[in-house]
């Protein structure tokens, strides 16, 4: 049985996390943050840290307008020689990333971010789970054609690394190790740890 905060709320505005969070049987509200994200990393934090910072900034923002709910933040990136490929800004860009991953594995990292600040037990700060999840994927060698076609899509926009791993039924990126929903963008068996440890915490 999945853990099932009393008011629950996503703060993100990624279709998937509210699509994996709904077939997972959660009930919650989706409130985009109203934090902008920093634009640059500050040196102190280790790249593969990143993400859960970024999911903290997210669900700290929502959190603040909504002190009596859990939310929930979540920021995904995946790496390639220890550099980030963010969502592509357009077509060239979705086009170069993908031949650079063409072939190789990757590394994809998802951050995590609880907060829950006015439950019973909670601090006056409340209380904060932070986590990660990494995913180990390979994408197969892409053929030209097939990659303009795959581009012709617009199924690239919008994604860490200009892909989907759910997007076709041909496996064309490989999950190696982890989870797949952290793939897509939330992780659901470590979503599923850290909530159960945080209710039995605070409530």
């Amino acid at each position: 049985m999945i853990p099932q905060p009393p008011s629950f709320i996503l703060a993100s505005a990624s279709p998937r996390r509210a699509e994996l969070l709904r077939a997972a049987g959660y009930r919650f509200r989706v409130l985009a943050s109203p934090v902008d994200e920093p634009r640059r990393r500050p040196r102190d934090i280790p790249l593969d840290l990143w993400p859960t910072a970024l999911a903290f900034i997210k669900a700290y923002g929502v959190a603040q307008m909504h002190p009596r709910a859990t939310v929930l933040g979540a920021d995904t990136i995946v790496l390639l020689d220890g550099k980030v490929l963010g969502k592509p800004r357009h077509r060239s860009d979705a086009r170069a990333m993908l031949q650079r991953l063409s072939g190789r594995r990757h590394e994809v990292i998802t951050g995590l971010a609880l907060i829950c600040r006015g439950a019973v037990g909670g601090t006056e700060d409340g209380t904060v789970r932070l986590s990660r999840a990494v995913s180990i994927c390979r994408i197969r060698k892409l053929r030209p054609a097939w990659l303009e076609t795959y581009l012709d899509t617009g199924l690239w926009r919008g994604k860490a690394g200009s892909y989907g791993i759910q997007d076709h039924d041909d496996p064309w990126v490989k999950l190696i190790r982890g989870e797949f929903s952290n793939v897509v963008g939330l992780p659901l068996e470590l979503l599923a740890h850290e909530l159960t440890s945080l209710l039995e915490t605070i409530f």
